[in-house]
């Protein structure tokens, strides 16, 4: 690491300089570190890496890369089935919670043990969300029952006014624990701000990455679905801020940028709610 960044107890968080040195070429040089990707089941998948020049984002395979206990972790989702984002959305929020170190009242652990507790928490999620008349359509309230079990409290936000929110998001991921945002999008997909590359060895059968995005719609762009996703962490690169977000729609981690796609002068901001909880 050339600079590190500290964000809550890791060591090395999102936005920390690095320089890459190895016999390829193409993510050689000046880098930002944007996290170590954890499947689910807690195996380590890639690390992500912006390199300066190319403005490429390169996922490494973690088995050819320095690790490191003190690396900040991002989950790798499982894939959404269906239009149950918001239930994902909240699985991945908790997985993404823990592994940030969160520990509350140990119950949060015992609930992601194994495949089969895991399973049943995500199914939980959806269940609550979806189906319980008395939590549907509301992440603060089956938030605020998993709270009770898990030994945390949320409470979410909303503002017309871009600066107050980048304010609020930013410091609240400097913590190193992760929000929830929910939106509705418009009827068009953006494309990533920057290109992915899945770095592989061999490049046989290696299919390209989707580099669309759903994000918030414009004011005056017709309104479409609802959609949620949980946000890990931040950087900045040439003055702008980003944010590396979990999405169901994909298996891997991607990037937003924030100023673009959350800018109160383009975006129907007072559709956006954010939940955090500590």
């Amino acid at each position: 690491m050339e600079h590190s960044k500290t964000v809550g107890l890791f060591g090395y968080g999102i936005g920390s300089d690095v320089s890459i040195d190895s016999k390829y070429k193409e993510i050689n040089g000046p880098s930002i570190f944007l996290g170590k990707t954890i499947f689910p089941d807690g195996t380590e998948s890639d690390q992500m890496y912006l390199n300066k020049k190319s403005k490429v984002i390169h996922y490494i395979e973690s088995n050819r890369i320095n690790k490191s206990a003190r690396l900040q972790t991002v989950l790798s989702p499982y894939e959404q089935a269906g239009g149950t984002c918001t239930g994902y959305a909240m699985y991945d929020f908790l997985q993404q919670l823990q592994l940030s170190g969160f520990v509350g009242t140990g119950e949060l652990d015992r609930s992601l043990i194994d495949e089969r507790a895991r399973t049943y928490l995500l199914v939980d999620n959806i269940n609550e969300y979806y189906l319980t008349p008395r939590h549907q359509y509301s992440i603060r309230r089956v938030l605020k029952k998993y709270g009770k079990s898990f030994g945390f409290t949320c409470k979410e936000f909303s503002t017309e006014n871009y600066q107050l929110m980048k304010e609020k998001v930013l410091a609240h991921l400097e913590t190193g624990i992760p929000l929830i945002i929910e939106f509705y999008t418009g009827e068009d997909m953006v494309n990533s701000p920057f290109a992915l590359n899945r770095f592989r060895q061999s490049k046989r059968n290696q299919l390209p990455m989707d580099e669309r995005l759903w994000i918030p719609r414009k004011n005056g762009e017709k309104k479409s679905d609802g959609h949620s996703i949980v946000i890990a962490g931040s950087f900045e690169d040439e003055g702008k801020t980003y944010l590396v977000m979990i999405d169901s729609d994909w298996a891997e981690p991607r990037i937003w940028d924030m100023d673009a796609f959350l800018n109160d002068k383009k975006t129907a901001l007072d559709e956006v709610i954010v939940t955090t909880c500590q």
